[in-house]
């Protein structure tokens, strides 16, 4: 259903021809109050139907007057909330933030003392009642700063799993802002062809009963006919792909694939866009894979101080207590005997000094930086490049609205006029609306173009969607 704001009356209206479209009509019920037009060869039918041939295409291609949301349609931001509560693959992720706290807890942490229990006996052998028993318990010291090492490392890993997150959030909140643009281009063009298709449905109409009075031959009925079969399967394809798309964006959300969908078709209105320096500055501050390459080289210079601090090892102090009873052969009765010891052991960095971990954290911290240089240069680029398509599809989108519709609505308009005074056939007042209605769909590509660009732009920077009502990242997890 299709509802346009009411237009002043043209010069049509005031030589009693057919008024376009007003406040309040919809298709399919269109209906002609105009006044009978001496022309010859022609007939009111016609003339009605040239009449609303001018007003849909004018209404079908002029995108300013658009619907009112519905009451509880959802916009963009209100969609990425719910997948930021609800996506399975970022609740996944989310865990690896868990993960990373867990392996913090459990860094640092002092290995547990040994108890060691040893006792010898003869009684299997001479049985004289010889025996030695020993009970001690040693501990493991670190000497080199080992454990807090271990600590920065696992700490570092919590900042990489919570940045990982925030790449995941980035790319979900693009991933449906993307197919938002997209339902709301196709939406839009399944309103145009609702619109052309009421056009030709009355046109083959009309054309029937013309060929029926001998006024067209049958190729002209065929060709009508053939254009609307076009058309329907234009629209066909168009809800094929809105039904695929509402699939994917169910997925996104967390919900049912066949689940219900009201989303906010309006555009706002493209608003100049900040200075490109400004916007590449701020990728680079904010953009989430970036800081996962910084903490990368953090990780790595972790990992260097971790593997030069593991070249000593922990050392072993231990405290024993040993009781034994000697049998000398010809000798008095021998007491027992108890004794008290303390025992170090010290590993000696002798063979195994932690070159190869060294080596491997030395190879990381390099590769990290090439990362980060390269990633940096990416960065700028994917701006530049999204920003400067923006521009241009901004300028194309403007030429339209300033330029090519109201030309193409003044030829629909003379095309008109020429017919009702006899100087053009019907046919090319159809092939003016046909004109038009290659223009709104060239004007709805360009839409489409740039409301995916507009979603690159801001991928790109790495700031919410241009839809969100504050610039705050997402950095939490919600389940």
């Amino acid at each position: 259903m299709f509802h346009y704001n009411e237009t002043s009356p043209s010069q049509g209206q005031q030589q009693g021809l057919c008024p376009p479209l007003g406040a309040g009509m919809t298709l399919p019920t269109l209906s002609c109050g105009c006044q009978p037009v001496q022309r010859t060869g022609g007939s009111r039918a016609v003339q009605c139907l040239v009449g609303t041939l001018f007003a849909l295409s004018f209404a079908s291609a002029s995108l300013a007057a658009t619907r009112a949301p519905a009451p509880n349609a959802l916009g963009a931001r209100q969609l990425i909330d719910i997948a930021r509560k609800d996506n399975k693959d970022l609740q996944a992720a989310c865990y690896a933030i868990d993960t990373a706290r867990a392996k913090l807890l459990q860094a640092g942490l002092r290995p547990n003392p040994r108890l060691d229990v040893s006792a010898r006996s003869d009684f299997l052998f001479r049985n004289e009642g010889e025996y030695a028993t020993t009970v001690g318990i040693s501990q493991q010291f670190p000497i080199s700063g080992r454990l807090l090492r271990e600590k920065e490392v696992a700490r570092v890993d919590i900042a990489l799993a919570e940045a990982e997150v925030q790449e995941a959030e980035r790319h979900l909140a693009n991933g449906i802002a993307t197919a938002v643009g997209r339902l709301i281009v196709i939406a839009r063009q399944i309103q145009s062809r609702d619109a052309l298709i009421a056009i030709e449905e009355k046109l083959a109409k009309t054309t029937r009963n013309r060929f029926k009075a001998a006024e067209v031959s049958e190729l002209d009925v065929n060709t009508v006919q053939l254009d609307l079969q076009r058309i329907l399967q234009e629209r066909n394809l168009l809800q094929s792909q809105q039904q695929a798309l509402r699939v994917s964006l169910n997925t996104l959300l967390g919900r049912p694939p066949s689940s219900a969908l009201d989303i906010d078709a309006s555009v706002a209105q493209a608003d100049a866009l900040p200075d490109l320096e400004q916007m590449q500055r701020k990728a680079i501050e904010s953009r989430p894979d970036l800081h996962s390459a910084l903490l990368a080289s953090d990780r790595a210079e972790a990992d260097m101080l971790l593997a030069k601090a593991s070249r000593w090892e922990d050392w072993t102090v231990g405290l024993e207590l040993s009781q034994d009873k000697q049998v000398i052969a010809g000798a008095a009765s021998q007491g027992v005997n108890r004794a008290i010891g303390v025992t170090v052991s010290i590993p000696l960095p002798l063979h195994n000094k932690g070159q190869g971990l060294i080596a491997e954290a030395q190879a990381s911290g390099e590769q990290a930086r090439a990362r980060i240089a390269a990633l940096r240069q990416n960065i700028l680029g994917e701006v530049a490049s999204a920003y400067g398509e923006a521009i241009r599809l901004q300028a194309s989108l403007s030429q339209y609205g300033q330029r090519q519709l109201p030309l193409s609505e003044r030829s629909v308009r003379l095309a008109q006029q020429g017919y009702n005074q006899g100087l053009i056939p019907v046919f090319d007042v159809v092939q003016a609306q046909r004109q038009q209605a290659e223009l709104n769909a060239t004007y709805l590509s360009t839409l489409d173009q740039y409301l995916q660009t507009l979603a690159r732009l801001h991928l790109a920077v790495g700031d919410d969607i241009p839809t969100a009502t504050s610039n705050q990242g997402f950095s939490t997890c919600v389940r």
